[in-house]
Formats: C-alpha cells, structure tokens, sequence
C-alpha cells in the first residue's frame, strides 16, 4: 500500500512539474512515415484495447494552469509477467490513467529500460503488446508516446524499438536519439532532446571492463555511434533557441540513490560520462533533464549562468525500488 501511494503521489507530482544491442541504430524513419503509419494502424482499430472500468478518486490531482504544457515522464517500466514489479507496472499505469483523465496530457515520454530484462528482439516481439499495448491502454493514454532507451534496451535490438513505430498508432521514435519541437500556446517552443545514454557513453570506455553490460554491447554502443551521437547533440543544441530545452536520457546526472555512487565505482566509464553529459547539459541552456535507471523518485537543481537547470529522476515505472543514501 505504501508503494502504491508513494508511486501515485510522486508520479502526479512530476507530472505537474513538468508543465512548464546489438544491432545498428542507423534506421532513421521520417515522421512523415510515422504519421502515415500511426493513420493507417487508427483505421484498422489501433493497437490498444481500451478499458472503461477504471474508478478514480474524484479531485485526486490539482488542476493545471491555463496555457500549461501537461506531459508524463514514466522509467524502468516494461516488467509485466516478471517476478520483480510485475503487478506494480499494473498499479502505476491505473495511476497514470486517473492522473490523465484529471489533466489530460499532450504526450507522454518514456525514459528507457522499456523493456526487461534483454530488450526486444524485433518490431513483432510479443512484448509491445504485452508491456505496452495492453497495459496503458485507457483513453487518456492515446496520445503520442516519445520513447528513449535505457541500458537493458541495449541487451536487445534497439533498431527494433524505432521500427515499431510504424506498427504501433501512438510509439514514435524515428531512431534512437532525435529531437520533437511542440509549439506553446504564447507562440513560443519547447524541444525535447531524446539521448541515448548508453551511446553517448561509448567514447569513454577505454578498458573491457570498465562499461555496465559491456560483453553484450554491439555497434549501436560504440565508439563511432557515440562520437556520431555526441556531434549531432552538440549541433541541435547550437543551432535553435527554444523557449524552454528539455533533454530526455535514461541515466541520473545527479542522485541520492546508493546504487549511484556505487556505479562510478564499479563502471569508470559510466562515471566519466555521467561528469562530461553533466557539464555539456549545463552549458546548453538546458532548463530540464529528465531521467529513470535509478528506482526512486528525486528532483534537484544548479545554478548556471543566466538560469537553473534542474533535474528530474522518475524511474519507478514498475521495477523494485532502489535505496537511498543515508
């Protein structure tokens, strides 16, 4: 009952503030495809089974300021039919779906480990449906799902999670890191900036032990895929203005969680990345960086010049809670 309670009021919470493998990764679909795909699935009757027998607590959720961006961020969710936190994803998406229907969101963006334990191993793996389709299936779900990757995606084919946007009527994600524009309502813009954290940190591994699931890492984790990954983010950041920059990445710059400092420790290339991505988004003007990996709830901010970026972890989509540090 206390997970329950606490995964529901800190998911509302998030909610609320952020109003404001081993395959290649180089199948770039446009959004054009996308749209195309997403009409076509609507018209044969979309993906998703919709349910009507959700009861909601009446006035659960405050309500949003007029002209809010209202969007959910949800991490380390897709663990149905395991022995760890298989009813929990149930409980939470329960949760999302009154939290929806109370403030209906415009999009909703995942945060990586889509998909446990090894990812999946193509567009027709069982596990969209089961983990996905059939899970967040209530009306208020049905809108465009932004997906980033996480390290367990990375233990099965990634490429696969971007082509699935073309079977799915709400799954887009053009390929593994890409950027969506959404215009504001005061003429202005918000762009979210999906990285892949695991390629991001293949240009820092300089031993063979020295990376999280290092043995079962394959092209889309490299050294090549991460320079081409770090010259393209420095070009998208350099090149507009947003009104607001939002930057989605599966692990923690910042965390309280005991497993974090634990992690630097045993993965010197995930600590060498978690600094440079750190100091790189700091200085990008980034106003939110939103992240799961970590199983808790956080927020935290600092100060940069000319603003404060802060930083989100919600990574407790369904899988066991991490401790804290003392």
């Amino acid at each position: 009952q206390r997970r329950r309670l606490a995964m529901g009021s800190f998911f509302v919470g998030v909610c609320m503030l952020m109003m404001l493998t081993t395959q290649s990764t180089d199948a770039r679909i446009t959004r054009e495809d996308i749209r195309r795909a997403h009409l076509a699935v609507r018209e044969r009757g979309g993906t998703s089974p919709r349910v009507a027998d959700l009861r909601c607590e009446a006035d659960s959720v405050p309500t949003a300021p007029e002209g809010a961006v209202k969007f959910f961020a949800l991490g380390d969710w897709g663990v149905r039919g395991l022995d760890v936190g298989s009813e929990a994803q149930l409980d939470v998406a329960r949760g999302i779906s009154c939290a929806a229907r109370a403030n209906q969101p415009r999009f909703i963006v995942t945060l990586g480990d889509n998909f446990y334990p090894k990812g999946v191993t193509s567009e027709t793996d069982r596990q969209f449906s089961f983990k996905f389709e059939e899970v967040y299936r209530d009306d208020a779900l049905q809108v465009p799902w932004f997906p980033s990757l996480g390290d367990h995606d990375h233990l099965g084919d990634v490429n696969a999670q971007s082509m699935y946007s073309l079977k799915s009527d709400r799954w887009s994600m053009p390929r593994a890191w890409y950027v969506e524009v959404i215009p504001l309502a005061n003429g202005g813009k918000l762009q979210l900036i999906f990285v892949d954290w695991v390629a991001l940190e293949g240009r820092f591994s300089v031993s063979d032990n020295d990376r999280r699931f290092q043995n079962h890492l394959g092209e889309a984790a490299g050294k090549d895929t991460s320079e081409e990954h770090w010259e393209w983010l420095r070009r998208v950041t350099s090149s507009s203005n947003p009104t607001w920059r939002v930057v989605i990445g599966h692990r923690p710059l910042i965390s309280v969680s005991a497993r974090s400092a634990k992690d630097d420790e045993r993965y010197p290339a995930e600590g060498r990345a978690r600094s440079a991505i750190r100091e790189f988004i700091e200085g990008a003007d980034v106003d939110l960086w939103i992240n799961g990996h970590d199983h808790t709830a956080q927020v935290a901010c600092s100060e940069r010049g000319g603003g404060t970026t802060h930083f989100v972890t919600a990574g407790i989509g369904g899988d066991d809670f991490h401790a804290l540090r003392p």
